[in-house]
C-alpha cells in the first residue's frame, strides 16, 4: 500500500518540529539543568536539523536543497554519536566533566562541516563518498554506546534503563534506515525521517511519564538539618580533610570522621550527599584519588610502587585502588604516571 506524499510529509516534518521543541525546552530548564540534559539538548537539536535537511530534500522539486542546509545536514549527522556517547557517559556519572583533550575531537568533524558548509558541495558528499563516510562512522561510536550503558546497567534505576536503551535503540533505528537506504538500497530514503517521528514521541511519551530522568527528586526535601547547618558541616569537613588529611586513615568510617567532626552522621551523610552528590566512600576515594595523582607525577616518588602509593593514600586493597582511579580519571595508575608532565 502506497502512502500518501501529504501523511508522509505530515509525519516527518512533525517529528522534526518536536525534537526542536524538545531541545530548546531541555535548554530552557533552571531547575535540574545539568551537563546531561545540555547534552541530551543539542543531541536533539541536531537531530532536528537532519530531519528537516532530510524532509525538504525528499519533497522538493527534483530533491534540490540549498548548499548550507544540505552541508549542516551532513555536519548534524556527524555530530550525533559523538552527543550520545557524551550523553551516556553524563547521564551515569553525575560528576562527568568534558575536556578539551579527551572530548573535543569527537565532535571536531561536526564542527569543521558546519563551519565549511557555505563552500562543500553534493560532489564531496555523493561522488567522493563523505556521506558514506559520514555513515559508516557513526558504526565505530555503537560499541562505545552499548560499554557505557551495560558497564553501569546494574546500578540504574528500571526507569534508567528503560530510558538509555529507548534512546540507543532508536538512534540506532534511525541510523540504520539511513544506511539502509543510502548503502544497501533497500528503503525508501523517508523512511529514516518517519522512523525518526515515532521515536521522538515516544521519548517525549516517556519524559512527561518520568520527568525525574531531568529533573532529579530532591532527596531531602523534609530534612531535618536546616541549609545552615549543612552549610557549616561541610566547611567544617573541607577543612578538616585539606588540613589533617584523614582520608589518609584506611580505616576512616562516616561514624569516624562524624566523631573528629563534632556531628551525628546522619548530618555528615547528608551534608555530603546534598553538596557533592556523592557518596561517603566515593567522596572520600575523591580526595585520596587526587593525593595519588599528585604523587603519581612528583618526581621524588618516580621509584616509589603504585602498590605503597595505593596504600600511603588511604587505600587498604591494590584492585580498590585500581577501580577507583580509573573511575576518576578513565586511565590507569601506571598510564597516567607514564604520561604525566615531568616522568
Amino acid at each position: 500500500m502506497r502512502i500518501p506524499l501529504e501523511i508522509l510529509l505530515l509525519t516527518s516534518g512533525a517529528g522534526a518540529l518536536q525534537s526542536a521543541f524538545f531541545g530548546l525546552y531541555l535548554f530552557s530548564m533552571r531547575k535540574g539543568r545539568n551537563l546531561a540534559n545540555v547534552l541530551l539538548a543539542l543531541l536533539l537539536l541536531a537531530f532536528a536539523v537532519r530531519m528537516i535537511k532530510s524532509v525538504v530534500y525528499y519533497f522538493s522539486a527534483g530533491h534540490q536543497v540549498s548548499t548550507i542546509l544540505m552541508n549542516l545536514g551532513f555536519g548534524t549527522n556527524l555530530a550525533i554519536f559523538p552527543l550520545l556517547l557524551l550523553y551516556l557517559n553524563s547521564f551515569f556519572d553525575k560528576n562527568y566533566q568534558l575536556t578539551w583533550q579527551r572530548d573535543a575531537l569527537h565532535l571536531l568533524p561536526a564542527i569543521l562541516v558546519i563551519l565549511l558548509s557555505p563552500v562543500l558541495t553534493s560532489y564531496f558528499w555523493m561522488q567522493q563518498h563523505g556521506y558514506a563516510i559520514s555513515l559508516w562512522s557513526a558504526a565505530l561510536y555503537l560499541p562505545f554506546c552499548l560499554q557505557a550503558i551495560f558497564k553501569n546497567f546494574r546500578k540504574a534505576s528500571r526507569t534508567q534503563r528503560v530510558w538509555v536503551l529507548s534512546l540507543t535503540a532508536g538512534v540506532t533505528l534511525v541510523w540504520g534506515a539511513y544506511m539502509a537506504n543510502f548503502i544497501f538500497g533497500l528503503v525508501s530514503y523517508i523512511a529514516a525521517p518517519v522512523a525518526f517521528s515515532f521515536l521522538i514521541y515516544f521519548l517525549s511519551y516517556l519524559a512527561l511519564r518520568k520527568n525525574e530522568i531531568f529533573m532529579p527528586r530532591e532527596r531531602y526535601q523534609n530534612s531535618a538539618y536546616s541549609e545552615a547547618q549543612v552549610s557549616q558541616c561541610f566547611e567544617a569537613l573541607q577543612a578538616l580533610l585539606l588540613s589533617r588529611q584523614s582520608y589518609k586513615d584506611a580505616g576512616l568510617t562516616l561514624p569516624k570522621l562524624a566523631s573528629l567532626l563534632n556531628v551525628s552522621p546522619n548530618l555528615l551523610s547528608e551534608t555530603i550527599n546534598r553538596r557533592t552528590q556523592q557518596t561517603f566512600p566515593d567522596y572520600i576515594n575523591s580526595f585520596r584519588i587526587r593525593e595519588a595523582q599528585r604523587l603519581l607525577k612528583d618526581p621524588a616518588y618516580s621509584h616509589q610502587k603504585i602498590t605503597a602509593i595505593a596504600f600511603e593514600t588511604g587505600f587498604n586493597s591494590v584492585s580498590v585502588f585500581n577501580a577507583a582511579f580509573r573511575k576518576y580519571t578513565n586511565t590507569t595508575p601506571s598510564a597516567y604516571r607514564k604520561h604525566a608532565p615531568g616522568m
